[in-house]
């Protein structure tokens, strides 16, 4: 019957532009359980799908996320879970939980900036070995590029610690391997980091990390 009612009835009349984005993290409460944080697969006219199995068919969800225009949230309906993904009715009425201010706006910036880091492979989410060193730069609340000796597969999973202030315990981030291309000039490889499972903590040191590099290059005169 949910199925039925999804692909039988009238698009969404939602705005996109109050609706998670694609590749964006959202929370996810499912049944009463405590939230997980995971990655927006899609958002379709219908369904929205995201990564991760998160419960079963028919139990009722509620999403809080964030997009440019302002931090939202609403309530449906698992469709169905499928591997690693699960697919939600698309919400009839999303409600504004707060207006987006300036700085929320500017905190979404890529800083293009070189930051000296380490990395190690992180299979099913968990860092294993030593820490190698590499390099951070076009850092972001959502991912990094992450420059190493050697090329990972899309898909991996790393953990990056950076140190983003002089005075606070460094980082460590989840990151999912997006994309990997080689550096000719370097004999090294850039990779595009997508990070997974974001703290409120860690996303707040990013913020002060990327407004504290642009305040910077501002007095500077360089931006």
């Amino acid at each position: 019957m949910i199925f039925k009612a999804l692909f039988s009835g009238k698009r969404s009349a939602i705005p996109a532009s109050k609706l998670p984005i694609p590749d964006s993290f959202v929370d996810v409460f499912v049944g009463g359980r405590p939230s997980r944080s995971v990655t927006v697969e899609s958002v379709g006219p219908k369904v929205l799908v995201t990564r991760e199995a998160l419960g079963r068919a028919g139990e009722v969800a509620r999403f809080i996320y964030a997009t440019p225009a302002g931090r939202f949230r609403f309530g449906t309906r698992i469709v169905g879970v499928s591997g690693q993904t699960t697919t939600f009715e698309l919400p009839r009425q999303v409600e504004l939980v707060a207006a987006a201010s300036g700085a929320q706006k500017r905190s979404s910036v890529r800083l293009d900036a070189l930051v000296p880091g380490y990395w190690r492979y992180a299979p099913n989410g968990k860092g294993i070995g030593e820490f190698a060193k590499g390099n951070v730069r076009d850092i972001s609340r959502g991912g990094c590029s992450l420059i190493a000796d050697r090329q990972f597969k899309l898909g991996q999973t790393v953990e990056v610690k950076l140190q983003l202030s002089s005075t606070g315990a460094p980082l460590v981030l989840l990151g999912e391997v997006m994309r990997a291309e080689p550096i000719p000039t370097s004999g090294k490889h850039s990779h595009g980091l997508r990070f997974q499972a974001v703290t409120a903590q860690e996303d707040h040191a990013i913020m002060e990390f990327i407004n504290r590099r642009q305040a910077e290059l501002r007095n500077r005169g360089l931006v």
